[in-house]
């Protein structure tokens, strides 16, 4: 196998999951390449995925030793959760031996257009959007990433004509090398991971090299409205094109409810009332989703139609767990928003409380200043609901509002209830990652549907 110029025959994968590191390694492998993958998770933990590897493929298993190195590999393929710290990672660089994410292999391979997004939040439900305004406009889209979906998997759906729509995290932004997408977006940027970079800057640092390989005939989107952001783009080669809330300067713009292109300030393009997808994020959303639509168009050649694209928008349902829908009971309404892991997220989930309701939030912290909350949730609040091994923290940082502890999602639910008036809104927005009661977000997510469904059925009782 050739990765750009250089032939491939012996590589290692690093990080064994059902996703990256087994589509990874599947890949390579069957174009002849004589892998070996790496975890830390012990054989029995990984009978699962290891029984959906190739033929031939070599396992290491509960240990990640430099001396796995000795084998001589000419590429090692790092999956996003493995930080490139360790010391195996840094002896192969040591040594000489390639090391790139699982994105950059994949890009070696794929034809076609690609728009790569990153950002703190909303990146999924952004991603998701401009795929199905592509799909919709009669376009052959992929859409993967981190999304959920390993772009390696998605090579052999690719052609000249296609565009992949692809969510990247910092984490696979790491050890991109030539990846160069024809647009590229950084949404916003907020404290995230800092408990794996040393700062902000670092942060911001893997983010920035989405664009790093741009030329003046790409396209950068950004977030006109985050300052940090909007002041560190010296170095991106991309069109700068930007999105705004509050500057009607921004190539896209909002305005008395609507949604404008800088092109023409007198006639909106969408009308975000019309959207399935609510909230001020989805307003931003919609704007970053116009501008790379717009700009991927434009370089194919094609004359953007607006009101396709508008229709398009206004048909998008959404993403699971991201401000979902989850019913009404008893006159309040319960929204499932548990792929927010960010204060940043929280913060734009909770403007639409306006005093009368009751945010579920916790779980395992993930490094961010969760002091910002405290301001942030200021009259919009009646009470806060704490679950997780966070529950002591929050307890502190939100000592100014009434707040109660819960020790599972179902009794998350009742004490909700129980704060709660008729016409609030129970709102679980977590701020935190899932793993110190769940196995995911997605796991989180799907317990608070099914709690609400056992307060309908009358098997949860409240009262």
């Amino acid at each position: 196998m050739k990765l750009y110029d250089k032939d491939i025959q012996k590589a290692l994968v690093v990080g064994l999951g059902f996703r990256s590191g087994l589509a990874a390694a599947n890949f390579m492998a069957r174009r002849g390449v004589a892998v070996t993958v790496s975890d830390m998770k012990s054989e029995e933990e990984l009978s699962e995925i290891i029984a959906q590897l190739e033929p031939g493929v070599k396992t290491e298993t509960g240990h990640q030793d430099v001396s796995i190195l000795d084998g001589g590999f000419d590429l090692l393929v790092l999956s996003p959760g493995v930080p490139v710290r360790i010391p195996l990672v840094q002896e192969a660089f040591n040594r000489g031996i390639q090391v790139v994410s699982e994105i950059e292999l994949a890009y070696a391979f794929i034809r076609g257009g690609i728009i790569a997004i990153t950002g703190t939040d909303g990146k999924s439900t952004t991603t998701s959007l401009v795929g199905h305004i592509l799909e919709q406009l009669g376009h052959h889209t992929i859409v993967g990433g981190n999304i959920g979906i390993p772009l390696i998997s998605l090579v052999e759906e690719t052609s000249d004509e296609s565009v992949a729509v692809i969510e990247l995290s910092s984490f696979q932004l790491e050890t991109i090398d030539r990846f160069r997408p024809d647009v590229a977006a950084i949404l916003n940027l907020s404290p995230d991971h800092q408990d794996r970079y040393s700062g902000m800057e670092d942060y911001f640092a893997a983010k920035k090299r989405i664009a790093a390989s741009q030329t003046k005939e790409d396209t950068f989107v950004y977030n006109l409205d985050d300052a940090r952001l909007a002041a560190g783009l010296d170095e991106v080669s991309g069109a700068l094109t930007s999105f705004s809330i509050n500057n009607e300067g921004a190539d896209a713009f909002y305005r008395d409810g609507m949604i404008y292109l800088s092109d023409d300030k007198k006639n909106p393009v969408i009308d975000p009332s019309k959207m399935k997808v609510v909230g001020l994020h989805n307003v931003q959303n919609a704007m970053a989703a116009l501008l790379m639509v717009k700009a991927c168009l434009v370089k194919k050649g094609i004359v953007p139609d607006y009101v396709e694209i508008a229709e398009a928008c206004y048909s998008f349902v959404g993403l699971e767990h991201r401000m979902e829908d989850a019913g009404i009971f008893e006159g309040r309404k319960f929204i499932n928003d548990s792929k927010a892991t960010t204060v940043g997220a929280v913060t734009m989930a909770v403007k639409g409380l306006s005093g009368n309701g009751i945010l579920i939030i916790g779980g395992k912290t993930k490094g961010d200043d969760y002091s910002r909350l405290a301001d942030e949730l200021k009259g919009r609040v009646r009470a806060v609901v704490l679950i997780g091994e966070s529950s002591e923290l929050f307890a502190e940082i939100l000592a100014g509002f009434k707040t109660v502890r819960a020790g599972s999602m179902d009794d998350a639910l009742v004490q909700a209830m129980r704060q709660s008036r008729e016409g609030d809104m129970i709102l679980l927005s977590p701020a935190c990652a899932s793993f110190d009661m769940y196995t995911s977000y997605d796991e989180r997510g799907k317990i608070f549907k099914k709690g609400v469904d056992k307060l309908r059925e009358g098997t949860l009782e409240w009262t």
